[in-house]
């Protein structure tokens, strides 16, 4: 069942429907909210729809930064899981 949550960005309130927890569609909404705000206060005049392009470019670019970093852990994990069964597999043909 979709909930009602309302959501306040850039000084307009939304009403989103969503079957996520209203918790979590609320920080997602600050989370927006805090990216236009910086963009906003970063520039002098600039048009609603520049500050949402940029805004959505950001949230964009940390995205990305964290797939990285998750495919970067992943591989740490993997070598490092690799190199300990070899070790477990070398320790068992000695004994």
């Amino acid at each position: 069942m979709k909930n009602a949550i309302r959501l306040e960005i850039l000084g307009r309130e939304y009403t989103v429907k969503s079957d996520e927890g209203e918790e979590r569609v609320k920080k997602i909404g600050e989370y927006v909210n805090q990216k236009i705000q910086e963009i906003v206060e970063g520039a002098k005049t600039i048009s609603t729809l520049n500050v949402t392009i940029l805004a959505a470019l950001n949230i964009a670019n940390d995205y990305f930064e964290v797939l990285e970093e998750q495919r970067e852990l992943t591989r740490t994990v993997q070598d490092k899981s690799g190199r300990l069964l070899e070790m477990i597999h070398s320790a068992i043909k000695e004994d």
